[in-house]
């Protein structure tokens, strides 16, 4: 009866997903959905590719994701992979159904899959992946995933024996994960920028997990993110098989040592939290035995996927738009860390409002207090431009981060705000959440649109 379940489930799913694509929907979650309704144990019946690999983690998945996928495609894999960001248990039951036919039988090489970590326990012991990347573990939404701690007992309680882990030697937090699963750290050597205390609002991990003693570090690059040891009982950050140990931001290449080896590959995105995705696909990637020379030619051709970040010309106005997402303190920090410290006179127009709260439910915005918004106080800043019905609440952090009341700008209405704010500028940063990705391109073209138009006019008057 189980196997009759399991092949109505399966062309179900398949009918629906081809019924949606009919009516121009992407079909990324409702196949899996039904075929979850129909034969709840689907994840466990459904046969699997040779190869399966997952990644998990706060901040990072969808990232690492897309460039294990598309880099492994291009070596030539017949892969499928949720590269929409579809990481529930219903989107890879969407995920496997196309990774079999009719038949229930493989036909393609391997599973490349981003998973939510709080859903982890219903889709890894289930899959058992070969190999599991664990980006990173914070604090996230509290209404959501709680403390990280509790999303760490998740994945320690529910990942296979059987995955071989790639972790981040520098993330305090998600390194402790399984001590008996086989397993490969990466991670970055010292940097100029790092420090020896934190400088951010949250640090989650600043305790020796064996004594209590407060720990001491080596280097620090932000929030728990560094090099740490115990003065007390020896406890310390694991060293890591996949060093990088070179940034070069004006050739735009990153180096990367692995025993006596050292290969130089190209710089995908400059942001340093980018920079820790792409060396985590370089390790699963090296580990998987995929050609090297392959992923360093391929890596020439691959971008940060538009809904996490995006570079274009409005006029002579470069436009950054970039994903910061909120109810997540540590990854909005990291995105306001990047734009404060990036060069040159900006305007920064922030759009974090989580469009599903807000419309049905009522967002909860005391995540802002422990956002690093101070990192916007900077004079080459010019305009700070807030927009979305919580704009009085962004005003507001802003004001106690110190922010001149001069440089802030308030809007309800995010296309007014395009409007009304400065033009003249040559920098542009758009913030935008994850939620309303959508919306932010709209205002995006807007941009574009009543820029261009401007900066003509008054190139025409001048």
């Amino acid at each position: 009866m189980g196997k009759i379940r399991y092949f109505i489930a399966l062309w179900a799913a398949k009918l629906v997903y081809l019924l949606l694509r009919v009516l121009g929907r992407n079909a990324t979650m409702y196949p899996g959905y039904i075929a979850l309704k129909l034969c709840p144990d689907y994840l466990g019946r459904t046969k699997k590719s040779p190869h399966v690999i997952c990644v998990t983690g706060t901040n990072g998945k969808t990232t690492t994701t897309n460039m294990i996928a598309d880099i492994l495609s291009e070596c030539g894999m017949n892969i499928v992979s949720n590269r929409y960001g579809s990481n529930i248990n219903t989107g890879v039951a969407t995920a496997l159904t196309h990774s079999v036919n009719v038949f229930g039988k493989p036909k393609i090489d391997a599973l490349v899959l981003e998973v939510d970590e709080r859903f982890s326990r219903l889709i890894l012991p289930f899959i058992k992946p070969d190999y599991l990347v664990v980006t990173n573990l914070f604090r996230d939404s509290l209404k959501r995933n709680a403390h990280p701690e509790y999303i760490f007992s998740i994945l320690d309680t529910y990942v296979p024996e059987t995955t071989r882990l790639v972790l981040n030697a520098d993330c305090l937090q998600s390194s402790q994960l399984l001590k008996k699963n086989e397993r490969v750290y990466f991670g970055i050597d010292r940097l100029d920028t790092d420090v020896t205390e934190c400088v951010n609002l949250i640090n989650d991990f600043s305790i020796c997990p064996v004594c209590d003693e407060k720990l001491e570090f080596n280097y620090l690059r932000y929030h728990h993110i560094g090099n740490a040891y115990c003065p007390k009982c020896g406890f310390k950050s694991f060293d890591a098989q996949y060093r990088l140990t070179n940034i070069d931001y004006e050739n735009k290449t990153i180096t990367v040592k692995h025993g006596d080896t050292e290969d130089v590959y190209p710089m995908v995105n400059r942001a340093i939290y980018n920079i820790y995705n792409e060396l985590a696909a370089i390790t699963v990637l090296s580990e998987f035995g995929a050609d090297k020379e392959k992923v360093m030619a391929h890596m020439n051709s691959i971008s940060v996927t538009q809904t996490r970040y995006k570079e274009l010309k409005a006029g002579k106005t470069e436009v950054i738009r970039t994903m910061a997402k909120g109810q997540n303190s540590v990854s909005c920090s990291r995105t306001l860390d990047f734009v404060g410290n990036e060069s040159g006179p900006r305007t920064v127009f922030i759009m974090v409002d989580d469009l599903f709260e807000r419309r049905d439910s009522s967002e909860f915005m005391g995540w802002i207090y422990d956002a690093d918004f101070e990192f916007l106080n900077s004079p080459d800043i010019r305009q700070i431009v807030v927009a979305g019905p919580r704009c009085f609440d962004y005003k507001l952090r802003l004001r106690i981060a110190g922010i001149s009341e001069d440089v802030i700008l308030c809007e309800e209405d995010e296309f007014k705000a395009v409007d009304i704010m400065d033009k003249d500028i040559d920098k542009l940063y758009l913030l935008h959440d994850t939620s309303t990705y959508d919306l932010a391109c709209k205002v995006e073209e807007k941009i574009v649109t009543v820029f261009t138009q401007a900066q003509n006019a008054k190139g025409g008057e001048q």
